[in-house]
């Protein structure tokens, strides 16, 4: 592993230096509008292509030296369940990259991402949530024929909520390491999960300079291998017991995007088409960048802790943070200067 650290700091060392090649040659900008989009000049949306490249070189190195993929033995494989896994990944990778080139119609491109999981599903079994233990239900919960359709309403909420919470230099990454924080620690430390915080920490330091945007394609790519690691910490590791863990653990981006959707709803808007009325937007406009990656992460972080760390009670839990929440955005859309 020393030696794979070793040649992906040689690698994005000599990517990052020739980032202006890397954008003309992806030739995927994100152009300000002075509407939704209020940075200053033209920004390549290349986050997700560094990811996808750096995920290949880990994924060849794993499988061909490792004899492991991602969080798995390879021996415990078979080969349709490794290429089901490969071509979610990268399917859902040029899923976005395409969707930031062209702006796919968010009809189409919620086909598209359900039709790619689909898919991997028929494949994979493994993928499939067939039961769940809540905290506070003694009984398990097996879901039977109601496992395909609920697997798909998993991935796609939170791919889907994740896009929506990226807005802010930095605020994905910031959250993305979370998540595989979380893993980290869940898992007796895989090192996977530790390559992916590194990978993150990399891309954040140019992100937060506004050197290159994540884009869809960079949120998308993160937000699938997050979904299998989850999945598989829970079917295959059984590192995940409760569901509340992840459900808690998605908390803030889920509660936004409930928000948005019903806001844009009421006043007639298409919830899928975007806004500055987001949490990270609303933080923006009252503190500095920084300032506010810091806070989200830690609204981020809050229920997990007091659920898993605490001890404290679902309901108490979950009924507390929205509180925090409500008021949070009351503020933050209020007159008040901080």
């Amino acid at each position: 592993m020393i030696n794979l650290y070793f040649g992906l700091i040689i690698f994005n060392f000599l990517l990052l230096i020739n980032i202006k090649k890397l954008a003309n040659f992806v030739n995927i900008f994100d152009k300000p509008d002075r509407k939704l989009k209020l940075h200053k000049v033209k920004t390549p949306i290349v986050g997700g292509f560094i990811f996808a490249l750096n995920f290949f070189i880990i994924f060849s190195y794993q499988i061909f030296f490792l004899k492991n993929f991602l969080s798995l033995d390879i021996k415990i494989f078979h080969n349709l369940e490794l290429f089901s896994l490969l071509i979610l990944i990268f399917a859902y990778f040029f899923l976005g990259l395409y969707d930031d080139k062209y702006k796919l119609n968010p009809l189409k491109r919620l086909i598209l991402s359900i039709l790619i999981i689909l898919f991997a599903i028929f494949l994979n079994e493994n993928l499939l949530i067939t039961n769940l233990s809540l905290s506070f239900y003694e009984r398990k919960i097996f879901l039977g024929d109601l496992s395909i359709v609920f697997t798909i309403f998993c991935i796609l909420i939170l791919t889907n909520s994740l896009n929506f919470y990226d807005g802010i230099n930095g605020q994905s990454c910031f959250i993305f390491i979370y998540f595989f924080t979380y893993l980290l620690l869940m898992s007796d430390f895989n090192l996977f999960y530790l390559t992916c915080i590194f990978l993150l920490l990399i891309v954040m330091l140019q992100n937060l300079k506004n050197m290159l945007f994540l884009g869809d394609s960079g949120v998308y790519l993160m937000s699938i291998i997050l979904s299998i690691s989850l999945i598989y910490e829970h079917n295959i590791h059984k590192s995940i017991v409760f569901a509340d863990e992840i459900f808690f653990l998605l908390l803030l981006p889920g509660l936004d995007l409930l928000r948005l959707t019903i806001s844009r709803s009421l006043n007639k808007k298409n919830p899928l088409l975007g806004d500055r009325q987001h949490i990270h937007h609303l933080f923006i406009n009252k503190f500095s960048l920084l300032f506010s990656n810091i806070l989200l992460l830690l609204m981020s972080i809050l229920p997990l802790f007091l659920f898993a760390f605490l001890n404290l009670n679902f309901f108490i839990v979950f009924f507390a943070f929205l509180i925090i929440y409500i008021f949070s955005i009351q503020f933050l859309k209020s007159g008040i200067k901080s």
